[in-house]
């Protein structure tokens, strides 16, 4: 009687649900409301694309490495290679300072004619006419730090007359001297062009140090654009991995549905998560590809092209990584040695002090001594028309003896001693312009103080996120193995009937989530060990990384 009744009542049930079944088909068909399709039957269109079951957004590329791509980056990056000009042009400049000190060579040439009536009684002649032609030559020497200036001349011409009084008609003048010029209060030591050496010095070192901080900085990209492309592959590989799940519960509720075992909404809620995982696949997709782009211009530089199909591959492991213990002290010490941003300021405090060192000794009077110390010969052809009151001519010299008593006792010596002395009254210029330096100085030694306190901030939180991120990598996998573990339950008990596909969508999302933050969790640690890295200016020697190389350009070996 037990069994007869049971079957009698599955008969029923089976009866009502094909009777409503049909009803609400029928109802379907005079409202035009929606009916769920199954199946091919469906008319639902095939995915393609990114969609297309298999589809290979993540291709095989050209393998790459942390260290390849830091390389490519270095040689290939535009920003390096405009910062490589910098230090390149601070060493002319400073190297165009030293100019100061080139000795100067000068010459002057000199031909002369000129007519005067005569104005002197004992001069026989109507109107003097005399002729000068000669030159001189020279140089002229500054001397390093004191400001001495140094110079040496030798000059020599002739002089040809009408009058009559003279004793030689073509006489001849030639005259050597040594002269030198030293400051004793405004100029001296710190006078402007030896300040011009020094500051180019020092703006060199300053440059450098800004080129090197440059370098960190593409090194430190290029290391984040390589970690964020392993990310996103990583991202796109459990899209997909989580479409193909929702895809495969569609079937089979889409199954199940045909047979009378789960009801229609169970089925929408199966292409509801199709949907959902579909639009995750796409922005994952764009996400990885626009990732792709960011490390290909960071290592390549102007090969990145607007039809360009390249793509790498990573090689490196994001697994595979070391945590080590961050002594946050030691750290800032080795950030205040190491930091070149430190030691740019630091030049630029130098800089600042041999600008007010100037500026005070502007602020003296200009007292300056001037040494003279020469000869002067006269030699020539006797004057046929010289008036007897004269007496005889000289007998006749030729030209190349108007020096032969130079450095002799017989020679005219010249010497002379000469001091000037002048400051203006009451030197406004001077101390207006000392006062700017000094605080301009002060304002550079505060933001080297400003810049102690970010550093101080920089490593700190480097070295928390490091210890934090590698917590939340051991965290996110054991969060990631129970998911897992639920996600397998959730699925038996859906095949026994005793759960829903909605429930199993929840438990499949949670996963995901979980992957995704341990995707997110070795991204953020890689960031933070290189941030570190940045953070106390180790990053090139930890990198092997010789700046030298980098600063004199691929093309120099």
């Amino acid at each position: 009687m037990t069994r007869l009744t049971t079957l009698a009542t599955w008969l029923v049930l089976g009866v009502v649900l094909v009777c409503g079944a049909a009803a609400a088909g029928n109802e379907g068909d005079r409202t035009g409301g929606d009916r769920v399709v199954i199946g091919e039957s469906s008319g639902r269109a095939a995915p393609t694309g990114d969609l297309a079951p298999g589809a290979q957004i993540v291709r095989g590329g050209q393998p790459i490495s942390v260290a390849e791509a830091i390389a490519l980056a270095i040689r290939n990056s535009l920003d390096v290679e405009v910062e490589r000009y910098a230090p390149l042009l601070a060493q002319s400049s400073a190297d165009a300072a030293w100019g100061a000190y080139d000795p100067i060579i000068a010459a002057v040439m000199q031909y002369d004619v000129a007519k005067s009536p005569n104005t002197f009684a004992l001069n026989a002649a109507a109107a003097n006419r005399e002729r000068n032609k000669g030159g001189s030559v020279g140089f002229t020497q500054a001397v390093p730090l004191l400001g001495v200036e140094l110079s040496a001349t030798y000059a020599a011409s002739s002089q040809s007359t009408r009058s009559t009084i003279q004793s030689f008609d073509e006489q001849f003048n030639s005259s050597f001297f040594l002269e030198a010029t030293v400051p004793l209060m405004q100029g001296l030591i710190w006078n402007r062009e030896w300040t011009n050496v020094k500051i180019g010095d020092a703006r060199l070192g300053s440059v450098r140090e800004d080129f090197r901080a440059r370098v960190m900085d593409v090194v430190t990209s290029t290391v984040n654009a390589y970690w964020n492309l392993v990310a996103e592959r990583d991202r796109v590989r459990v899209a997909q991995k989580s479409l193909d799940t929702a895809r495969a519960l569609l079937d089979q509720t889409e199954t199940q549905f045909e047979v009378g075992v789960v009801s229609r909404v169970d089925v929408v809620e199966a292409e509801a998560g199709v949907a959902e995982r579909e639009f995750d696949v796409i922005s994952r997709a764009n996400g990885y590809r626009n990732a792709q782009d960011i490390l290909i211009d960071v290592t390549l530089g102007p090969q990145l092209a607007a039809l360009t199909d390249l793509e790498f591959a990573p090689s490196d492991d994001p697994d595979r990584y070391e945590m080590q213990r961050v002594d946050v002290g030691r750290a800032v010490d080795e950030a205040f040695v190491n930091r070149p941003e430190l030691k740019s300021l630091t030049k630029r405090i130098e800089e600042g002090r041999l600008e007010v060192k100037f500026a005070k000794n502007q602020m003296l009077p200009t007292l300056d001594a001037n040494v003279r110390f020469g000869y002067v010969g006269v030699s020539g052809e006797p004057n046929a028309g010289l008036s007897p009151v004269f007496g005889t001519p000289p007998p006749s010299a030729p030209f190349d003896q108007s020096d032969d008593a130079f450095f002799t006792s017989d020679g005219s010596d010249n010497f002379r001693v000469m001091g000037t002395f002048s400051i203006p009254f009451p030197n406004t210029v001077a101390r207006k312009r000392a006062t700017q330096r000094e605080l301009e100085l002060k304002r550079t030694k505060t933001e080297r103080v400003r810049l102690e306190q970010r550093i101080i901030v920089e490593v700190r939180s480097a070295a928390r996120t490091l210890v934090a991120s590698s917590q939340g990598i051991e965290a996110a996998e054991r969060r990631r193995l129970a998911a897992e573990e639920q996600l397998r339950a959730e699925r038996i008990r859906l095949e026994h009937g005793e759960s829903t596909p909605f429930q199993v969508l929840e438990k499949e999302r949670e996963l995901v989530e979980a992957e995704s933050q341990k995707i997110g969790a070795l991204q953020t640690f890689r960031a933070a060990e290189v941030g570190l890295e940045r953070a106390m200016g180790t990053i090139l020697d930890i990198r092997g990384i010789e700046i030298d190389e980098v600063e004199r350009g691929p093309d120099s070996k």
